[in-house]
C-alpha cells in the first residue's frame, strides 16, 4: 500500500516537473539546471512534509475512532451493569417482602393458636365446675325412681290381709338391690355422655374442625338433654366461626340461646353471634345483640369484649 502511494507521488512529481519544464513561463525564464534541481528539491521537501502531516492526521483519526469505539463499549457495559444491579435490588426487595409475609403468617397462626387455647382453657374450667356440680346430683335424682317403685308395693301389701312382712335383712337386701340397679344406669349413661363429649372436644382442640363438627352433631342428637349439651352446641357454632362459615355459625349460636338459655355459654354465644354478624357486615344485628349482652350480663368478661367491639363498629362509621 505504501509502495503504491510512493509511486503515485513520484508520478505526480514527474508530471509536475514536466509541466514546469514544458511551460512557456519556464522557457522564457531560461532557468539553469541547478536552479531547476533546487526547485525540484524544494517541491519534494514540501510534498514530504505534507505526507507527514497527513500521516499524523490519519493516526489521530484512527486513535479517535478507537476511543469512540471503546467509549461505546463502556456505555453499553455501564447500562448492562445498571440493569443487573437493578435486578439484584428488586430480587432483594422481593426476598424481604416474602420474609415479611412469612413472618406475618407465622404470627397470625400463633394468634389463632393462642385464641383457640384460651377458649379451650375456659371451657375446661367450666367443664370442671359442671363435673363438680353433677357429682352431687345423683342422690336426689335417684330418689325419684325409688318412690315410684316402692309405692305400688305398699299399696299391694295394704290390700292383702294375711300379708307377711319381710325380715329386716331381706328388706335391706332388697333395698340394696333396688338401689344398685337404679344407680347403675345413670352412672353408665353419664360416663358415656362425658366420654362422647370429651372425644368431640379433643378433636376440636386438635384443629380437625370438620370431624369435630360431625362428632358434636352426633353427641347432640344422641344426648339432647345432657348437661354438656349447651357446651357442645356452643363449640359446634365455634367450629363454624373458626372455619369462617359465618352463615351457619349464626344458626348454631342462635340455637345456644334458644335451646339452652340456662347454659353458662349464653354470654359467650351472644358475643360470638355479634362477632359473626360483624363478619357478615350485618352491623345493625351485631350492635343489637352486643348491646343486649351488655344489659343482661354487665359483669361478664364477654360484656367488656362486646363494649370494645361496639366501639370499633362506631369508629368504623357503621
Amino acid at each position: 500500500m505504501k509502495l503504491a502511494n510512493t509511486t503515485m507521488r513520484a508520478a505526480g512529481l514527474g508530471a509536475l516537473l514536466a509541466t514546469i519544464v514544458l511551460s512557456p513561463a519556464f522557457a522564457q525564464s531560461a532557468l539553469t539546471p541547478e536552479q531547476l534541481t533546487l526547485r525540484v528539491e524544494r517541491l519534494t521537501e514540501l510534498s514530504q512534509r505534507s505526507e507527514a502531516k497527513l500521516g499524523t492526521i490519519q493516526e489521530q483519526l484512527a486513535k479517535l475512532t478507537e476511543d469512540m469505539t471503546r467509549l461505546g463499549r463502556l456505555i453499553d457495559n455501564r447500562a448492562m451493569l445498571d440493569m443487573i444491579q437493578l435486578v439484584d435490588q428488586l430480587s432483594d426487595e422481593i426476598s424481604q417482602l416474602n420474609g415479611a409475609i412469612e413472618q406475618q403468617g407465622f404470627e397470625l397462626d400463633g394468634i389463632k393458636k393462642r385464641q383457640r387455647e384460651l377458649y379451650l382453657d375456659i371451657d375446661r374450667r367450666l367443664r370442671d365446675l359442671e363435673s363438680g356440680a353433677s357429682a352431687q346430683a345423683p342422690a336426689g335424682s335417684i330418689s325419684v325412681p325409688q318412690i315410684e317403685t316402692t309405692a305400688p308395693v305398699e299399696t299391694a301389701t295394704s290390700s292383702q290381709t294375711p300379708a307377711v312382712e319381710p325380715s329386716t335383712s331381706q328388706a335391706a337386701a332388697g333395698s340394696q338391690t333396688t338401689t344398685a340397679s337404679i344407680s347403675q344406669t345413670p352412672s353408665v349413661t353419664q360416663s358415656a355422655e362425658k366420654a362422647a363429649y370429651q372425644s368431640a372436644f379433643d378433636t376440636l382442640k386438635e384443629g380437625r374442625y370438620k370431624k369435630a363438627k360431625t362428632e358434636l352433631k352426633t353427641f347432640l342428637s344422641r344426648y339432647p338433654n345432657s348437661s354438656y349439651a349447651g357446651n357442645a352446641q356452643y363449640w359446634l357454632a365455634e367450629a363454624h366461626y373458626v372455619t369462617r362459615n359465618f352463615d351457619q355459625g349464626v344458626v348454631e349460636f342462635k340455637l345456644v340461646l334458644d335451646k339452652y338459655p340456662a347454659s353458662n355459654k349464653v354470654p359467650d354465644a351472644m358475643l360470638k353471634l355479634g362477632y359473626t354478624f360483624y363478619e357478615l357486615k350485618q352491623f345493625p344485628q351485631a350492635k343489637s345483640i352486643l348491646n343486649d349482652l351488655r344489659q343482661k350480663f354487665p359483669d361478664e368478661t364477654a360484656s367488656r369484649l362486646a363494649a370494645k367491639r361496639l366501639d370499633r363498629i362506631r369508629k368504623e362509621g357503621h
